[in-house]
């Protein structure tokens, strides 16, 4: 059975990224099923770069440059930063290191949200079927239980700071609120995190990490508490 045009938005919502056969079946069938595509690609392709340091194409020669000039005690500073930013950018993304600098996860967070948090309330419009629910989730190790997956009115996979993660909305008594699921991303105890109008909970799990936020009238380590029982991380480790 072909994929209607309502189910494709949804999924392109979803999983910008996602080319299984049905899929791309469904995308070569109209222009219109191609421009929902095109434009969630995209969204996408922002989203992860507006996360992603990359190195300038002449770094190195810069850095040799200033190795083989006379060594002054103003040149120390420009060749250290550019060392450093030689090795900061030589990884593959943005690196967190487990048990320090836990302000770089939480600036993580606002960075994301600001991005396209309130962008995401917009397509929370209707909840999404369970099965889809499911089938993202469980691409991560994680599943949740019947309280949480009723509570969820979108969901997508999204980049974290290790790997890719799960951004969702879900319906509270408190109005929508937003939950970033990081499944890389250990943290050793629960902090807060304030920025513009808005706030998270950042919670540890079994695998993993959650950040719950919402605008600074609603109770995020209420939904915190809530979610670190009903979102069930691993499961499917062997």
């Amino acid at each position: 059975m072909s994929m209607n045009f309502s189910e494709f938005q949804k999924l392109m919502g979803a999983d910008p990224l996602n080319r299984d056969e049905e899929t791309l079946r469904a995308r070569r069938s109209s222009p219109e099923f191609e421009a929902v595509a095109v434009d969630a690609e995209a969204f996408e392709e922002k989203l992860q770069g507006s996360i992603r340091i990359q190195a300038p194409d002449d770094l190195l020669s810069r850095i040799m440059d200033i190795s083989q000039q006379q060594v002054r005690p103003r040149r120390w500073m420009p060749l250290a930063l550019a060392a450093s930013l030689l090795v900061f950018a030589g990884a593959a993304g943005l690196v967190w290191k487990q048990n320090q600098q836990w302000d770089s996860v939480e600036d993580y967070v606002a960075d994301h949200f600001s991005h396209d948090g309130t962008k995401v309330f917009a397509k929370a419009a209707e909840r999404f079927p369970e099965q889809d629910i499911t089938r993202i989730l469980s691409r991560l190790n994680a599943g949740v239980d019947e309280k949480l997956a009723t509570m969820i009115k979108f969901i997508k996979f999204c980049p974290t700071p290790d790997g890719r993660g799960a951004h969702m909305v879900v319906q509270t008594d408190q109005g929508l609120m937003t939950l970033i699921y990081m499944p890389n991303v250990q943290i050793t105890e629960s902090s807060e995190v304030n920025f513009d109008q808005w706030h998270a909970s950042l919670v540890n799990l079994e695998h993993g990490s959650v950040a719950v936020i919402g605008n600074q009238a609603q109770r995020t380590d209420e939904i915190a508490v809530m979610v670190r029982g009903s979102l069930k991380t691993g499961q499917f480790d062997a």
